[in-house]
């Protein structure tokens, strides 16, 4: 005979529940976890991005030849407004396209005469993370010397 003391081996279904219920709970810390690491992998790399389409876009402006003549050729000046250009979106690549997931950097930029003797204020701004609550802008200025 058994005694009271005794009882039978293996688990209760009350057991088994509760065990499942904890590590439930533990998975979905993880995958919370999880989550924000793979969100802020992209946020990092879309800024890296951003910043090398501004560089990329201030290395163009730099190629502009300004020199010495005769005669004097300078490629800035008919583009230094001083005024923003209209928005081009692009891809990752830098070529422009119309606003999509897949183009959405948002490229503003703008060339500032500053005089006869000073130089160029070249400013581009690279906006993006356009669809999801507050836009992230990347901003880049230079000064570019005149040659004559």
């Amino acid at each position: 005979m058994r005694s009271k003391r005794q009882s039978a081996a293996g688990f209760t279904l009350v057991e088994v529940m509760i065990a499942i219920l904890l590590a439930m709970i533990g998975l979905m810390g993880t995958l919370a976890i999880q989550q924000t690491v793979l969100s802020s992998t992209q946020n990092a790399n879309d800024g890296q991005i951003a910043m090398r389409l501004a560089s990329q876009t201030i290395e163009e402006f730099n190629a502009r030849v300004t020199r010495r003549g005769p005669p004097v050729v300078d490629m800035l000046l008919p583009i230094a407004s001083g005024n923003w250009s209209a928005i081009e979106y692009l891809d990752v690549n830098g070529r422009v396209a119309a606003q999509s997931p897949a183009n959405r950097w948002a490229r503003q930029w703008r060339v500032l005469n500053t005089g006869a003797g000073l130089p160029y204020n070249v400013s581009v701004t690279i906006t993006y993370n356009l669809d999801s609550g507050m836009p992230k802008v990347t901003r880049l200025d230079v000064e570019r010397r005149k040659e004559w």
